[in-house]
């Protein structure tokens, strides 16, 4: 690579919240080689409470500073920021716009012929059951992505079959690579205690942790639901939630009419919800759709037992009986029964977390990861004939 510039790649997407996707981004952008790659985060809303990491990662954030929702076309009065992108995206010279959601993707597809990047990467990360409630507006942008996009990036084999089924995309454009995952150091005891301690629970409590976005297809009911019902077998359980959104008065109704108060915390957002696996004993996650579930990964990288809903890609993280127990989405009686069996058989426990870890090492690494996006970024550009 001597005597070559770098790739100049954008990162394009809403603003860097806390999700899977903003995490998988950042950690991307910090460990591409830097002679290798240049990468900018151009956000259209905000920056984010994870933009400072962006910045320590070794990449340049742009902001442009929309207000509203994630797709502003629906309103005419917003066109215009449509128009703005596009000239927006040419100052940059990039040779890579990678929008890794679909407010992102659109845009850019719809902006191509004016900002003139060589390549355009777009990214599958759920399934599309999203798809029925787009506007007709957003239907179109979505129909311009798909047709534009030089590659599609698919977070489990589940999404790429997805989308070939139902988006009807190109087989041969879309290339898996699952996200990436660091394997922790193990929390030292007084961190453990004292992170229980803050919910109100002591070293004796088993303690049952989940990691996800308040709403309502993450089957955090469930778990709620589940946790109580399991008072009477197994009276040390407790559940603690991780996360936040819209879902949360619906959560707290819930805890108050199970009167599960003293068992069940709502932990709200965390900046880095990793720092806190450490402090449960079994990791729980009922999702009724998942792409590639990032919580899912960590919990594995961290040792946790797991169960799981056999939701969209999840069974390629977790092997049933092997690194974990899967169960059926929205089946409250087969996750309550996997639940106690993990709360009652510690062998079982250790079995399961120890070969969770080695898989989140072999298949899910963070440095397998980063070598196959750097793959396919010099691939796409020797293809589309980007000078260096």
């Amino acid at each position: 690579m001597s005597g070559r510039r770098p790739l100049r790649i954008a990162y394009l997407f809403g603003g860097l919240n806390t999700g899977g996707p903003e995490r998988q981004m950042v950690a991307l952008a910090e460990r591409l080689p830097k002679d290798r790659f240049e990468v900018e985060f151009v956000l259209l809303r905000q920056a984010g409470p994870m933009a400072p990491a962006a910045e320590a990662a070794g990449a340049r954030v742009r902001v442009l500073g929309w207000a509203g929702r994630d797709v502003p076309l629906h309103r005419l009065r917003r066109v215009w920021n449509v128009l703005w992108l596009g000239p927006e995206l040419r100052r940059g010279r990039y040779d890579i716009v990678d929008a890794w959601m679909l407010y992102g993707y659109g845009m850019a597809a719809l902006v191509r012929p004016v900002a003139r990047f060589p390549v355009l990467i777009t990214g599958r990360r759920v399934l599309t059951d999203f798809l029925p409630r787009l506007k007709p507006i957003e239907r179109v942008l979505y129909a311009v992505a798909r047709h534009g996009t030089d590659a599609v990036v698919a977070v489990s084999q589940a999404v790429r079959e997805d989308a070939i089924e139902h988006e009807h995309l190109d087989p041969a454009r879309i290339r898996v690579i699952r996200n990436g995952v660091v394997i922790p150091p193990p929390m030292a005891p007084p961190e453990r205690a004292a992170s229980r301690a803050g919910w109100g629970f002591g070293p004796d409590d088993l303690i049952v942790g989940s990691v996800a976005n308040y709403t309502s297809r993450k089957g955090l009911e469930l778990l709620i639901r589940v946790v109580a019902g399991l008072r009477t077998q197994l009276p040390e359980l407790r559940l603690v939630l991780v996360g936040e959104g819209v879902h949360r008065p619906v959560l707290e109704a819930l805890v108050a009419e199970l009167g599960a108060s003293d068992i069940v915390r709502l932990h709200g957002r965390e900046l880095d919800a990793r720092r806190l696996y450490g402090a449960f004993d079994i990791f729980a996650h009922a999702s009724e759709t998942e792409g590639g579930p990032n919580a899912v990964m960590e919990a594995a990288a961290a040792a946790l037992p797991i169960v799981a809903t056999r939701a969209g890609g999840t069974d390629e993280v977790v092997e049933d009986g092997v690194s974990g127990l899967l169960v059926p989405v929205d089946d409250e009686a087969a996750f309550s029964a996997a639940l106690l069996r993990l709360a009652t058989d510690p062998t079982l426990c250790a079995l399961l977390s120890a070969a969770a870890r080695q898989r989140a090492a072999t298949v899910f690494g963070m440095d397998r990861m980063v070598a196959e996006f750097a793959a396919l970024y010099e691939e796409l550009a020797e293809r589309k004939g980007v000078r260096r």
